[in-house]
């Protein structure tokens, strides 16, 4: 038994882990590199929380602060988005009879993507995830843009993150180029692959900008080519508006198929969902300029900003609506299923964080409002709902479809389930406590506020540590199901027909925890019991 459990461990087991040959190896990978930063993400924003909640800190503790908020916000947006999108867009594929042919190249960029991200972050980045010039360039005796990495060292974390964003830009183009050679024939795509390419196609399109950003940086530290402050924003926003539609929209094709299915009814309009592809796919890339609102644009820019934001935001209604009537039309939604539980969840909660986002970049509302808690509240709060509940139905879906046999016991059922509700109950009002703090003046990423604000901050802290046990309960009790599972068998006996040979049958069930059982018995029956002239038949 030891050496079996060894085994495990071996060169060409490590090597199929590292590198996975096949689609369902490459969507675990990258679905266990977002689970690996989801964790990093979690801890540093307890740490942070940790510090909000006095409001009386010494400037010293300002330099730990930002740490953990850099650490946050580098590993959600540089490291858990990408990974997340790409797993789900992966998943998608192979629902829909498409499959990774170059699994090699997609293991090989997932590790250039990890390790230049890990890199970066080791110098402590200390200006804030967004990384706006001047400051993420400066190296002085006032302001380090690294911690750790001075001089040279600076443009060369520069480098590695832009190693790691056209690692996943290559990746992302792959899944595309992947998914047109492998569509089956004469058919069109399934609503959530349709989904899940076209948004390929968009992160492809956009995350290039980030890496042209990032190489500025490089060059301006170990060239010293100059940078425009403007011309670099530019390019940092046609990434970093849609970097947060990234997961969101390949998720709209997730609930767009799962809600029906748990409705027990086709979707309500099926056009109406193919044809929002466009709406939100060409809108997400015309709207990045709303995040220059406090910039001195002209008047007619910011109209166009305003009416682009309300198209965009009229493609996420229209996703609701169809969702929505899909839901009200049917006969009964069977919320009592894991995924069908965390699919609701994810649509109840997009719904509650999309109605702050509609005034958010409206003339003069967004100058008042865009440096406080009122935005950390409202995309937070889409965070929490859509994406991690909705990533989490897909992972439990995958955890389905990658066993077949598997499913969920009525203990597990019941613990997930109660774990999706804890997580999405404290956050969804951790949500809209934060955004009344924003209401209020509280300022985003400052360490030092009013005392006004310190029942606010306690008791976001003290539901934050409720929910991640909740988020911690489903997907560690689909976890351990899943790890134990193994058909159970029987044995039966018989005389055979017209024969004197025994005839051995084994049929297989659900609860078995021995993998080696069929070799054992196998052995010690046919040699021992009945003879080497015996036959075994294994039932499924």
């Amino acid at each position: 038994m030891v050496s079996n459990y060894l085994s495990i461990f071996s060169a060409s087991n490590i090597k199929k882990v590292l590198f996975p040959s096949t689609t369902s190896g490459v969507i675990w990978q990258y679905f266990a590199g977002s689970l690996a930063w989801l964790a990093v993400v979690g801890m540093a924003a307890m740490n942070l929380r940790t510090y909000l909640t006095y409001p009386s800190n010494s400037p010293e503790v300002g330099v730990t602060y930002y740490a953990f908020l850099t650490l946050h916000g580098w590993s959600a947006m540089l490291g858990l988005v990408p990974f997340a999108a790409i797993s789900v867009i992966a998943y998608s594929m192979y629902k829909d009879g498409m499959s990774i042919r170059r699994t090699k190249l997609m293991s090989g960029m997932f590790w250039l993507a990890n390790a230049g991200l890990i890199f970066a972050l080791l110098g402590g980045p200390d200006m804030g995830w967004y990384m706006y010039p001047p400051l993420a360039v400066e190296d002085n005796s006032n302001f380090h843009a690294f911690l750790n990495y001075h001089g040279a060292l600076m443009g060369i974390a520069y480098l590695a993150l832009a190693l790691s964003s056209l690692a996943q830009t290559i990746a992302t183009v792959n899944l595309v180029s992947d998914a047109y050679a492998t569509k089956p024939k004469g058919q069109k795509l399934g609503i959530f692959s349709a989904y899940g390419v076209a948004f390929a196609v968009i992160i492809a399109l956009t995350l290039p900008a980030l890496t042209a950003g990032e190489l500025w940086y490089t060059l301006n530290i170990l060239a010293g080519v100059p940078i425009n402050t403007l011309l670099w924003l530019v390019l940092f926003w046609f990434y970093g508006h849609p970097v947060v539609y990234y997961v969101p929209f390949p998720l709209f094709g997730a609930l767009y198929y799962f809600v029906p299915k748990f409705s027990g009814r086709p979707l309500f309009s099926e056009k109406w969902a193919r044809w929002n592809i466009y709406l939100l796919a060409i809108g997400s890339m015309l709207i990045w300029v709303h995040h220059l609102q406090t910039f001195p644009i002209p008047v007619p820019v910011r109209l166009w900003i305003n009416l682009s934001t309300l198209v965009l935001a009229s493609g996420s209604g229209l996703t609701v609506l169809n969702l929505g009537l899909t839901v009200l039309t049917s006969k009964g939604y069977n919320y009592k299923d894991p995924v069908g539980m965390a699919t609701l969840m994810a649509l109840i909660g997009f719904i509650l964080g999309g109605v702050q986002a509609v005034p958010l970049p409206m003339f003069p509302i967004n100058p008042i409002v865009h440096n406080t808690y009122y935005v950390v509240g409202h995309f937070h709060l889409v965070i929490w709902t859509l994406i991690l509940m909705g990533f989490t139905a897909v992972f439990l879906d995958v955890l389905r479809t990658v066993r077949p046999g598997f499913d969920y016991s009525k203990s597990a059922t019941r613990l997930i389930n109660a774990g999706i509700l804890v997580w999405t109950i404290p956050f969804v009002i951790v949500g809209y406590l934060m955004s009344m703090e924003g209401y209020m003046g509280m300022l985003r990423r400052v360490i030092a506020y009013p005392t006004t604000f310190y029942p606010y901050n306690l008791s976001i802290s003290l539901l934050a540590e409720i929910g991640i046990a909740g988020i911690v309960m489903a997907v560690g009790s689909a976890l351990v199901e899943f790890l134990t599972y193994s058909p159970t068998t029987t044995v039966s006996v018989s005389s055979g027909s017209g024969s004197s040979t025994p005839s051995i049958s084994l049929a297989t069930g659900q609860n078995d925890k021995k993998g080696e059982f069929f070799d054992n018995l196998k052995l010690k029956l046919n040699n021992s019991v009945y003879g080497k002239s015996s036959e075994l038949r294994r039932v499924r």
